[in-house]
């Protein structure tokens, strides 16, 4: 019997439409019992392909001070303040192996204390493919390939849309035994504009244990690095009197999973290192809500993440 699914993403100003018709799918149902991770929602994914519906809101908190590099000279400027954000993302699984995915948008409020002045848009869109190559339910194990696509669709004042877009290939992996389950995502940020973004590598790193059917407390680590920076200057600024190019230009890190600044000096600190503590909340066999508590473990003056709290909910639909 074939049966048709229509997923229809709206946001405003934006209406992005997906209706799609297959023959019955897979939904990785051998996988059931494990769980997609909580934090650095861009990067860290599901190596299971499901068909699903997942919004996300976070509260994040800037830190007090941030470093910065202004023509040589090494600082500190106050900044404080919350971030808002909410996003949808989705996923349409072709079968147990093959899904699309679509991993970034949203909309984000800034609202710093110091500095800088309170601005909000729209996130950058991505989307891309991904492919389980290794896939054994017996083991309860899947390695899966990502390639995800990022547009520069979104809203200068919250540092997005610099840059040509780029791309995020990544491998991806899922591990149980029993009740536990063990997955982790590598990848890279490739941007097709170097003088615009940053190079990035990241790895992440889920632990979860089913202590009851419905509950799941985890414990995350996120890894980002800087391969090499931008080029965005302070010339840049001088011709544009943008914030945005101001803040690339002088900050000494790159900032969080989601912007990327490419600015000259985001190489001077390398490495963001945050871990996160949270749950699933398993509400039947269609529908999971996740908690989490981020914090950097790295300089939290060295990123815009003083600490951070995820909540989201996991439609999921099985055909």
């Amino acid at each position: 019997m074939r049966k048709t699914f229509t997923t229809t993403v709206c946001r405003t100003g934006l209406l992005v439409c997906t209706v799609l018709s297959a023959p019955q799918i897979g939904s990785a149902a051998d996988f059931d019992s494990f769980s997609m991770p909580i934090s650095n929602p861009v990067y860290n994914g599901d190596a299971r392909n499901v068909t699903m519906v997942r919004p996300i809101m976070l509260t994040q908190s800037l830190p007090n001070q941030i470093s910065v590099n202004i023509g040589g000279v090494e600082s500190k400027v106050d900044l404080g303040g919350t971030v808002q954000g909410a996003a949808l993302q989705f996923s349409y699984a072709f079968n147990e192996r093959f899904s699309l995915v679509a991993v970034k948008d949203g909309y984000m409020d800034c609202d710093p204390d110091n500095t800088l002045s309170d601005h909000s848009g729209w996130i950058d869109i991505a989307a891309g493919l991904q492919y389980s190559f290794l896939y054994d339910p017996a083991q309860n194990f899947i390695m899966t390939g990502r390639l995800v696509y990022e547009s520069t669709s979104g809203d200068h004042e919250v540092y997005q849309g610099n840059g040509n877009g780029n791309l995020a290939p990544a491998i991806l992996f899922l591990k149980g035994w029993d009740k536990l389950q063990f997955s982790g995502t590598v990848g890279f940020v490739l941007p097709f504009d170097n003088d615009e973004e940053n190079t990035l590598f990241y790895d992440s790193w889920n632990v979860g244990y089913a202590l009851t059917d419905w509950f799941k407390p985890m414990i995350e680590l996120n890894h980002f690095h800087v391969l090499s920076s931008g080029n965005r200057n302070l010339n840049d600024y001088a011709n544009s009197h943008e914030e945005g190019d101001l803040v690339a230009a002088i900050t000494s890190f790159n900032p969080c999973d989601i912007i990327n600044l490419g600015g000259e000096h985001n190489g001077d600190n390398t490495n963001l290192v945050t871990m996160a503590f949270g749950s699933r909340f398993r509400i039947n066999k269609w529908i999971d809500i996740g908690a989490a508590y981020e914090i950097p473990l790295t300089n939290s003056d060295e990123t815009l993440l003083k600490d951070r709290i995820l909540v989201d909910a996991m439609f999921t639909m099985t055909f």
